[in-house]
């Protein structure tokens, strides 16, 4: 396969899989080249994106086999590269039949080679090569800080990740600091919806089957559905604007179950969503009440 085709078809998959890195509330750097410091340009922005957040890398940079080892690092065992692609510019002479000239045309021809995350390297010091970064002035906001803050067997939240995401399996919600999110509103929005996931937890709520989602199935789907409109209401609740701009897999995804279920759908996700809501501002007992007239309707 050409690598032109191995890139885009990674693509396809992230995207197919509801996966859009490139558009994050929160300010992540541009995938680059740890050594020379070039961004990545074009599909391999999206690319390296993608594979940055589904591969929970703490930062995109990368390198290739031989920089890795002139810095003094080597990759770690078992560890895949991935594809990045570069164009050969080339000038074409043909000429025109009816002047008799020599036209120049431009040719473009793909070529690859192969990177790793400094992630997947040892013997590298990760920080060394971190660019300087102008933090955002976003101050906590004392409601949101509250209803996180008293939200009845929390999971771990922690700020380790440039990706904001809930992991069933250890019950950690990740999200960025309220820094690097373009503001304050954006941070507890997105620290809400990850909230809500973890709702579904066994130890809580059990909307999962054996503690986990996956993408691109139905269950994920209705889930973020259930989890995006579970973080408008606790943003209402906050008095705050919501401004998280949601990704064009994940409403494509629930257009196509309102399509087909309707009014199942929307009232089960609703009622689901508002049981959430209930149990992270502490109301369980008003979740028995919901469920009664959702059955009755």
């Amino acid at each position: 396969m050409k690598i032109i085709d191995k890139v885009v078809d990674m693509v396809i998959e992230g995207l197919e899989n509801g996966t859009v890195p490139w558009r994050k509330p929160w300010k992540n750097i541009t995938p680059m080249n740890a050594f020379s410091h070039r961004e990545y340009h074009g599909l391999n922005t999206l690319l390296l994106s993608f594979l940055s957040a589904k591969s929970n890398y703490a930062y995109p940079f990368f390198g290739t086999f031989k920089q890795i080892a002139d810095a003094g690092g080597r990759v770690k065992k078992g560890e895949k590269s991935f594809p990045v692609v570069y164009w050969k510019v080339t000038k074409v002479g043909t000429e025109n039949d009816e002047t008799d000239e020599e036209e120049k045309n431009m040719r473009f021809t793909p070529f690859g080679y192969n990177v790793f995350n400094l992630s997947q390297t040892e013997g590298i010091d990760i920080e060394k090569y971190i660019p300087d970064f102008t933090p955002k002035e976003n101050n906590p906001l004392e409601i949101c800080e509250m209803v996180i803050n008293h939200m009845p067997n929390p999971p771990s939240i922690i700020h380790r990740h440039p990706g904001a995401f809930y992991r069933p399996f250890d019950d950690i919600v990740n999200v960025p600091e309220i820094c690097c999110f373009d503001s304050s509103e954006e941070y507890y929005s997105t620290t809400f919806h990850e909230l809500v996931h973890s709702t579904g937890h066994s130890s809580r709520l059990n909307r999962f089957v054996d503690n986990r989602y996956d993408f691109g199935k139905k269950s994920y789907d209705y889930e973020e559905l259930v989890a995006e409109m579970a973080a408008t209401f606790l943003c209402s609740h906050c008095g705050i604007d919501q401004t998280v701009v949601n990704s064009v897999a994940y409403l494509t995804g629930w257009a196509k179950f309102l399509k087909q279920e309707r009014k199942t759908t929307l009232f089960g996700a609703a009622t689901k969503a508002q049981a959430a809501v209930n149990y992270i501002l502490g109301k369980q007992n008003e979740n028995k009440i919901e469920q009664i007239e959702y059955e009755a309707a």
